[in-house]
């Protein structure tokens, strides 16, 4: 457990694939393959058992069909007197009586060519056999073909081992060409033994008509028949030669259908013959064992290739992963320029869009409040430089007031006065938050002042209802826009310079317009001045000396109320400028000192 807890997440994710894919895949290929192979096994069975039926199907007709011949037999009359008569020592009977029998044999022989001889022996002792052949050995003969005793052994037809007839005076130069005999003892209709007969089948004629399959015996299958004392009628080895038809061990053969070594036996059995097939056993297979190793070859590569596949598809799952685990290290590390190739647009590629942007800002951020911080050491500086007392600048004041009074220079005291009350106002730190009312009093008092410096030379209306006089607005927003207009709209002016103030109830918000009629700005200075209203933050170099105030107007607002509120600045037509500025109607922050 501990070890896959510290196992990388592309183990993990390999190990989670080839539990959950290859495992059931193997064990579906196992049982599949296992299923597959045992059909295989059962229908190669199944084709080897319907095979020997066919084989033991087409020995019965084969068989019967001579059976049938012989007993064709029974129905000849003359046949039936010849095998029954007493024996005639009257040689023109006796000859007779064979070329009679010889006729008959002929046309058993060539109603079935397979037969190679036929015997006749009669109830009285009288044999007859082939056309001019001869029994030269009868204990043999007897010894083979049970013809002397097939009552004894309770059976209507006897089918002998496959031997060679030496027992025969004449063999027509077949004495090496292995052959069989069918004995069956003739009767009359009303069950009076008349003798038998015996035919002489060549082995490989009853091969031949059974229809062997030659492709099964090509996979190294064997055919053997044999009778009803389990000796060889006929198979298909080709080892019918004297010496193994002398051998008794070899002719006699126990047949089973149950496996022996590497061979199996399929048997079956009809009234007189036994068809066995012997087929070994891995050649059986051989088709079940190449399924299994083809299967056994193709899962394997499918796992191989389950794994590769696994292993390169957690490779690029965990690829931009790391990236991210490096980058948020870099991070760490204080470094915010970092960013990573986006290389998908899954959720993973979104992530890593996002740390990008997230890295992006939070150096912009940093870069902001390194400017900040540089303004504010300056600010601070520039402070400490021209830091004077308000209450010493006020008593200063208030003596040179004093003063022109006792020299009865009533001007020179009003315009201290007034100073006096704009540096009170200036000055005043005790809140950074004041109402409509007091803002607009501070900038009276200022364009008093300048009236007294260019004789009345600027004219101030406003548009304020009363109810919002009372409203709150962050403490020198008014004037530094009122001094703008002096500063720059008024330039170039010489007569008739304007300037007005409205405030208007939109909603839950104040729109504060500070409108002049002076020469107006140009439209490049505009669009820089306006690219720095939309950013908070430091303003751009070449806007310092002309658009700084504005731009810390609209700073402060954005900070105080948020990104809904705004400093906007317009081109008045046909000349002159208006600063709008959105601030909420009922801001009720508590009012801060100031630092």
């Amino acid at each position: 457990m501990n070890l896959i807890k510290k196992a990388s997440l592309a183990a993990k994710l390999l190990i989670s694939y080839v539990v959950l894919v290859v495992f059931p895949f193997l064990i579906s290929s196992l049982v599949l393959s296992s299923t597959s192979a045992s059909n295989i096994k059962n229908n190669t069975l199944s084709y080897i058992n319907l095979f020997v039926e066919q084989i033991s199907s087409n020995i019965d007709s084969y068989i019967g069909e001579l059976d049938r011949m012989t007993r064709v037999a029974t129905l000849d009359n003359t046949l039936v007197d010849l095998l029954t008569a007493s024996p005639e020592s009257d040689k023109m009977a006796n000859y007779n009586a064979a070329k009679y029998l010889h006729n008959e044999m002929l046309k058993l022989m060539t109603q079935q060519p397979s037969i190679r001889n036929v015997t006749y022996v009669g109830a009285n002792g009288m044999i007859y056999s082939g056309t001019s052949n001869e029994i030269k050995d009868l204990p043999s003969f007897y010894e083979i073909t049970h013809a002397d005793r097939l009552d004894e052994l309770n059976q209507k037809v006897y089918i002998s081992a496959a031997h060679i007839p030496s027992y025969l005076l004449v063999d027509f130069g077949r004495s090496k060409e292995p052959v069989f005999t069918l004995t069956r003892f003739l009767y009359t209709f009303d069950k009076k033994k008349i003798g038998a007969i015996v035919l002489n089948v060549t082995c490989q004629d009853l091969l031949d008509a059974i229809n062997i399959n030659s492709s099964l015996l090509e996979s190294g299958a064997k055919i053997v028949i044999t009778n009803q004392d389990n000796t060889i009628v006929a198979d298909t080895s080709g080892n019918f030669t004297p010496e193994y038809l002398n051998d008794p061990e070899y002719m006699t053969f126990a047949a089973t259908e149950q496996e022996d070594g590497q061979d199996m036996y399929f048997s079956n059995s009809s009234d007189t013959l036994t068809s066995t097939v012997i087929i070994n056993r891995n050649q059986l297979f051989k088709s079940t064992h190449d399924f299994n190793q083809f299967a056994v070859v193709l899962v394997v590569m499918l796992i191989i290739l389950i794994i590769l596949l696994s292993g390169y598809f957690s490779y690029k799952l965990v690829k931009p992963l790391k990236l991210l685990k490096n980058a948020a290290n870099e991070c760490a590390a204080g470094n915010y320029s970092i960013r990573i190739p986006v290389e998908s647009q899954d959720e993973i590629g979104s992530l890593c869009s996002s740390f990008n942007f997230m890295t992006e800002e939070i150096q912009n951020l940093l870069d902001r409040v390194y400017h900040y911080q540089l303004a504010t050491k300056q600010a601070q500086l520039e402070a400490l430089q021209n830091q004077i007392s308000p209450h010493f600048l006020h008593n200063t004041l208030e003596i040179i007031r004093m003063k022109a009074l006792i020299n009865k220079d009533k001007e020179v005291a009003v315009m201290v006065q007034t100073l006096a009350k704009l540096f009170r106002i200036t000055l005043d730190r005790t809140s950074n938050i004041v109402t409509v009312r007091d803002e607009l009093e501070h900038v009276e008092t200022y364009l008093t002042i300048q009236n007294m410096r260019f004789n009345n030379r600027y004219r101030f209306t406003r548009h304020v209802p009363e109810e919002l006089l009372d409203c709150s607005i962050i403490k020198l927003t008014l004037q530094p826009l009122v001094e703008n207009c002096i500063q720059h709209g008024f330039v170039q002016t010489f007569g008739d310079e304007e300037i007005s103030i409205s405030v208007e109830e939109t909603g839950n918000d104040l729109i504060i317009s500070v409108s002049d009629n002076g020469v107006g700005i140009e439209e490049t200075n505009l669009k820089r001045i306006q690219n720095n209203l939309e950013h908070t933050g430091p303003a751009e170099e070449g806007a310092v000396h002309n658009s700084i105030g504005i731009v810390n107007i609209s700073d402060r607002i954005r900070l105080e109320y948020g990104q809904g509120y705004y400093l906007r600045l317009y081109a008045n037509s046909p000349r002159g400028t208006t600063v709008q500025l959105c601030i909420p109607k009922n801001y009720n922050m508590e009012i801060l000192p100031e630092p």
